[in-house]
């Protein structure tokens, strides 16, 4: 009994001791519960406060850092998002996560390529793309497809500043084949949708515009107003919406200009200017804004000097270079802007130079060189703006008589023409076309100089290798040919080799053919179709001559009478009324006085170039009683 008493003893406090135990037991995975609980707990208030961050820094900050300029500021804080986002458990990356990281990824890439590093814009970008297309797969509501949507638009901006416009535009084309349905929907998804889809097809149009796609650009254009015009801009205050807009309609001006449609394209230019203007002004270090003022600003000068209005090419173009001035001011080091302060130097120099302020013309012409120059520091195709500006400032100096200036920025370009460095900037191939570039002062200053044979001796010498083996380089090929043959050609006529002198010209005319129709194009094609026809009728081609010349002379009867100032075309239409008083015995007389009364009416800064004075001798020489035929 004693024994079975002791038994059931033991029984019972190993029972207890099993219930104690499985009580301790309980508490412990209660108190472990409890503690992954708060564990959890802290790792979502965490993810939430971190998420929170950045949608704050996406949505908001960001846009409102781009409107100050401040790109670097955008740089720093976006990867320190990409930093988290890299670093986050795979558990915890659900899709706002994932979308917050791809955005994240994206600003650092817009913050990139406005301070021109496009590897690292390039590589942001396209991960962003890869993050989003992977979650789409699982996730395909609208947040996710407008995030994705503008991640194709960031690429694609990227790849137009790379210059790889097919890419460009298959990755804009995708960005608005995914907003446009969402865009469409009156849901309040739609709003994000617009603005990202009008932004896409800002940059398509220019994609477009850049590789001759005009009809393209002008219906995504007009798509892209309509859709800022829904959004309420200019008056809705966004002025990132407003910034868009105003840089769609100013790639539209192009497209309009390219098809001819001059008077639409003012009318684009000058509202995408007031809107621009109005961004501008109430954000002076709006970088997207600034660009869009650039962009009309330039298009009014151009379109200024087309209608013969130097004044206000002059107006808009100081206008211009002053917008340039203010984006290097934000970003000192973007070639990109440096690039275009250095065009911008340049048309205020050729709206001086067509207004006759010949010397400030070549000063601006300098400071376009020397930007340039500082645009080329990290090699690639700015040297070629730079180089093809020195042998304009180099000719214009010896046009004015400047010659040793004239042979001091012709020797600045020698260190830069070297095989070894143009194959270290990516320029192998070109050196015929460069070096052309580097001849042509020196064949002004011998023309200038009347060394008629060094004049053609050297243009013949720089022609060569370019006819042999026409470069590839867009308009500068043809732009060069046609400089080159053009001496080559009126040295010829002064050496009284007529036959030489039509066919130089004769090649000068199809090439500058080759560079476009617009009014300057047309303009420099007469005055060698002037000289081709002169020419002609020495060679005793009266007829064909006659014939060559009559519609230069009904052009420029026609551009006298609504010149508003261009101080040159006075000069040339004396030129071809010359030129068809050779094949036109008839009329002679009286084309002659014409002529004639051109060049007596000349302001002072042209009247007594070496080049005007020519042309007065060859005209009182032909009046003289008993010419018979025109001094050379």
């Amino acid at each position: 009994a004693r024994a079975v008493a002791a038994g059931c003893g033991l029984l019972a406090l190993l029972a207890i001791a099993a219930t104690v135990a499985a009580v301790f037991s309980m508490q412990r995975a209660r108190r472990a519960e409890r503690v992954a609980q708060q564990t959890r707990a802290v790792s979502e208030q965490a993810r939430q406060q971190a998420e929170g961050l950045l949608g704050f820094l996406t949505d908001d900050f960001v846009n409102e850092l781009t409107t100050f300029g401040r790109y670097q500021t955008i740089a720093e804080l976006s990867q320190q998002e990409i930093d988290y986002f890299q670093h986050l458990p795979a558990s915890l990356k659900d899709p706002e996560t994932v979308r917050s990281g791809a955005l994240a990824l994206l600003n650092h890439s817009q913050a990139a390529d406005s301070t021109d590093d496009l590897v690292t814009a390039g590589k942001n970008a396209a991960e962003a793309v890869a993050l989003l297309e992977a979650l789409r797969r699982t996730d395909r509501s609208d947040a996710t497809t407008v995030v994705l949507g503008r991640a194709y638009a960031g690429l694609g901006e990227v790849r137009n500043d790379d210059v790889d416009f097919p890419e460009a535009a298959l990755a804009l084309r995708r960005a608005v084949e995914l907003l446009r349905p969402i865009a469409a929907e009156p849901s309040g998804a739609s709003v994000a949708a617009r603005r990202a889809e009008l932004h896409a097809l800002a940059w398509l149009e220019l994609v477009e515009t850049n590789t001759g796609q005009n009809d393209g650009a002008v219906r995504d254009a007009r798509e892209a107003l309509r859709i800022g015009r829904q959004l309420g801009v200019p008056n809705h205050g966004d002025l990132t919406t407003d910034a868009d807009y105003a840089v769609a309609e100013a790639f539209l001006v192009d497209a309009l200009v390219n098809l001819g449609s001059d008077a639409e394209a003012r009318q684009a230019g000058e509202e995408s200017l007031a809107v621009a203007d109005q961004v501008v002004a109430q954000r002076p270090q709006y970088g997207w804004g600034l660009l869009g003022k650039q962009w009309d600003e330039a298009f009014l000068s151009n379109m200024a000097l087309d209608e013969l209005d130097p004044s206000e090419a002059v107006h808009f173009a100081m206008q211009d270079l002053q917008t340039g001035l203010a984006l290097i001011g934000i970003e000192p080091k973007n070639r990109v802007y440096l690039d275009e302060l250095g065009l911008e130097y340049g048309d205020v120099s050729a709206s001086m130079w067509a207004a006759g302020r010949l010397r400030e013309a070549v000063g601006y012409d300098r400071q376009a060189v020397e930007t340039f120059g500082q645009a080329s520091a990290g090699g690639g195709l700015n040297l070629g703006n730079m180089i093809f500006a020195m042998a304009l400032t180099g000719s214009r100096q010896a046009q004015l008589g400047d010659f040793s200036g004239s042979a001091v920025t012709a020797a600045a370009a020698d260190a830069l023409l070297s095989p070894s460095m143009l194959r270290k900037l990516g320029l192998a191939g070109a050196e015929a076309l460069f070096h052309g570039a580097r001849a042509y002062p020196g064949v002004t200053v011998a023309y200038e100089r009347g060394d008629f044979g060094a004049a053609r001796r050297l243009a013949r010498a720089a022609l060569a290798p370019l006819q042999a083996h026409p470069p590839s380089g867009g308009g500068r090929g043809p732009e060069m040919i046609c400089a080159l043959s053009q001496v080559e050609g009126r040295a010829d006529y002064a050496l009284g080799d007529f036959t030489a002198a039509a066919q130089a010209e004769g090649a000068a005319l199809q090439a500058c053919k080759a560079g476009g129709d617009d009014l300057r194009n047309q303009r420099t094609a007469a005055q060698v179709t002037t000289w081709l026809s002169m020419a002609l009728a020495r060679e005793g081609k009266r007829a064909e001559a006659a014939q060559t010349i009559g519609p230069v002379v009904m052009m420029y009867r026609g551009l006298e009478k609504k010149n508003d100032g261009d101080a040159w075309l006075p000069l040339e239409f004396a030129g071809a009324l010359y030129a068809q008083s050779l094949s036109e015995p008839r009329h002679r007389a009286a084309l002659l006085r014409q002529a004639s009364g051109l060049v007596d009416h000349l302001i002072p800064a042209i009247a007594r170039l070496h080049d005007t004075q020519a042309w007065r001798a060859r005209i009182e020489a032909a009046q003289r009683p008993g010419a018979v035929e025109a001094g050379r």
